[in-house]
């Protein structure tokens, strides 16, 4: 029995596709990602999606950064926006109908923690760990009235330009014999 071109074609479409998509389509779609990203990318694609968000949210345009690179319901593992105190959060965003967990809790966390912080991107990388996940990384610099001098680390696990899975470290810089022991 001979295969006709087209048949063939048509079969093997949804296969293709599939290999073109990340190697976890499912996780970009479920976990909602805006249609800004897209699910396969270069790692230099990369770098510019993850550079960009950086430079929205040290211009405080958390709704832009977020909108347009985040998943909605990306994963967050912030200890400060992931914790108890969140779940007020949540009702909030439940009897108000705020769509999303990941992306309105960050948002809603930031515009008042950051305030009146001063952000300044000391480094950014992004690139494959052992087991082939895309991670990010940035390292920032922050000044606050309140707070004082600290350094934050950023990580996300991206698939593609999208990203979807967030940890942070920070700390305050504090007097040490190392002169050059944070920046």
């Amino acid at each position: 029995m001979r295969m006709h071109f087209w048949n063939f074609l048509a079969a093997a479409l949804p296969l293709l596709a599939t290999l073109v998509h990340s190697s976890r389509p499912q996780e970009y779609y479920s976990l909602g990602c805006p249609k800004s990203t897209k699910p396969r990318a270069s790692q230099k694609e990369q770098l510019r999606a993850i550079t960009d968000f950086d430079n929205l949210l040290v211009q405080k345009q958390f709704q832009t950064a977020y909108n347009t690179y985040a998943a909605t319901n990306f994963i967050n593992h912030v200890a400060r926006v992931s914790t108890a105190r969140s779940m007020a959060s949540k009702i909030v965003l439940i009897k108000n109908k705020i769509p999303g967990n990941g992306t309105a809790l960050a948002i809603q966390y930031l515009v008042p923690a950051l305030a009146n912080t001063t952000l300044t991107i000391l480094d950014v990388w992004v690139g494959p760990n052992a087991r082939g996940d895309v991670k990010s990384t940035t390292y920032l610099k922050g000044v606050s009235p309140v707070r004082g001098v600290g350094v934050i680390v950023n990580f996300w696990r991206m698939i593609g330009t999208c990203l979807v899975e967030a940890w942070e470290i920070g700390a305050p810089v504090t007097t040490s014999t190392n002169p050059i022991a944070y920046f």
